[in-house]
């Protein structure tokens, strides 16, 4: 398909989904069964999916089609995307905070979407370059100016393949949210979270991971809407990237230099060629798969030892290349303008540096990032006392 018809293609998904909801209000969750490790599918998802793919089939043979459930097939380059229930542990214990989500995608960009969500009787739709809507009526994000004023999503805590690894940088996340926004919430339901990016019900969504029958018709939805969808680097949202963020532009300058926590995990994309800033002690020049690496961070705790800003950071080839760069760079280090500028100052903040040893791994489209080896006794960290840099291990002892 050259050209895309998106008015007919918009129609066709508006009667899929009309089948979907008929569906699933005369249904409800029927049989559930387990899927993996405490995630699951009902017995009306399966039918749903079913019913959805042979009306997309028949009505645009030419398109193909991937559901959470049942996989792909057809067209690799244009294809629906489908989750049939998106937030099914929600729905099964009679929680209302759950969507269906059908979205469009070319190559790997959205370009509609639209999402039901039955039980609070809303659908919202969007096409690339023409609005976003809910009900018919157009929509548009919050106007919502600093963090402390803001009501920002959290993906769920990890389950299944990679749940400790999500459930690790999620809770660090979390921590670092909760200490600046009004209120962080998790609702169980990217699809949900994003639409309420989209009307202004929430400043700022974000999702650990990126599933694209979770996420593209949220996305198009939300960025049609006025929000800034990317990455947790701040790059494009598209249908490779590691998490789906939005959020209400006037917030991103805040909000997206606290996702550098992530940084390191499996939500962080890292391009092979990224360059380094010049540092005395050798920073780690070529990345090659399998090989050790260390991360050197230094950033702002508030309170408990958590991180809650992140102020800069380097690789090297060498845990003490590492440390000497801490030492050198941490007495220098200043609290960033948010700190000074909250109500108690900088009272009960502090400096830090710290070192992880990781390895460099082969991601997605050939990117190579680096991973922190989980609780690897090489791991330190830094503070300052009477401004001398004193570090101790990950148990807590001075070193």
């Amino acid at each position: 398909m050259s050209t895309f018809d998106t008015t007919r293609l918009l129609d066709v998904a508006h009667g899929a989904m009309d089948k979907a909801i008929d569906l699933l209000m005369r249904n409800r969750a029927g049989e559930v069964q387990a899927k993996g490790d405490r995630d699951l599918v009902t017995e009306v998802e399966l039918a749903i999916e079913r019913l959805v793919r042979d009306h997309l089939q028949e009505q645009t043979p030419d398109v193909g089609f991937v559901g959470e459930e049942t996989g792909g097939t057809g067209n690799p380059e244009v294809y629906w995307v489908l989750d049939p229930v998106d937030g099914t542990v929600n729905f099964v214990h009679g929680v209302p905070l759950c969507a269906v989500a059908l979205g469009l995608i070319h190559v790997d960009q959205p370009l509609l979407g639209v999402i039901d969500t039955p039980f609070l009787h809303h659908r919202y739709w969007a096409t690339r370059g023409h609005g976003a809507f809910r009900d018919g009526d157009p929509i548009a994000v919050s106007r919502t100016k600093t963090l402390e004023e803001s009501l920002i999503s959290l993906s769920d805590y990890g389950a299944g393949e990679g749940g400790v690894a999500r459930t690790g940088a999620s809770a660090r996340l979390d921590q670092a949210l909760s200490q600046r926004a009004q209120r962080v919430r998790r609702i169980g339901s990217s699809a949900v979270e994003l639409v309420w990016v989209a009307d202004g019900t929430l400043d700022a969504s974000l999702t650990l991971g990126n599933r694209s029958w979770d996420t593209a018709a949220g996305a198009i939805i939300a960025r049609e809407a006025g929000a800034l969808v990317v990455d947790a680097d701040g790059s494009q949202h598209n249908t490779s990237s590691r998490c789906a963020v939005a959020v209400t532009p006037s917030l991103g300058d805040a909000l997206l230099p606290l996702l550098r926590i992530l940084r390191g995990t499996r939500y962080w994309p890292i391009s092979a060629t990224e360059g380094e800033t010049a540092s005395t002690a050798r920073p780690a020049r070529k990345r090659v798969v399998g090989a050790t690496a260390f991360l050197a961070t230094i950033g702002v705790g508030i309170g408990d030892d958590d991180t809650a800003d992140t102020l800069a950071e380097r690789e090297f080839s060498s845990s003490r290349d590492a440390q000497t760069w801490i030492e050198r760079e941490l007495p220098l280090a200043e609290f960033p303008a948010w700190v000074v500028q909250r109500p108690r100052g900088a009272a009960g903040a502090f400096l830090f540096g710290a070192v992880q040893r990781g390895r460099y791994a082969m991601e997605a489209k050939g990117c190579i990032a680096w991973q922190a080896d989980e609780g690897s006794v090489d791991d330190v960290e830094a503070y300052l006392v009477e401004g001398q840099v004193r570090w101790r291990d990950a148990q807590g002892a001075a070193r």
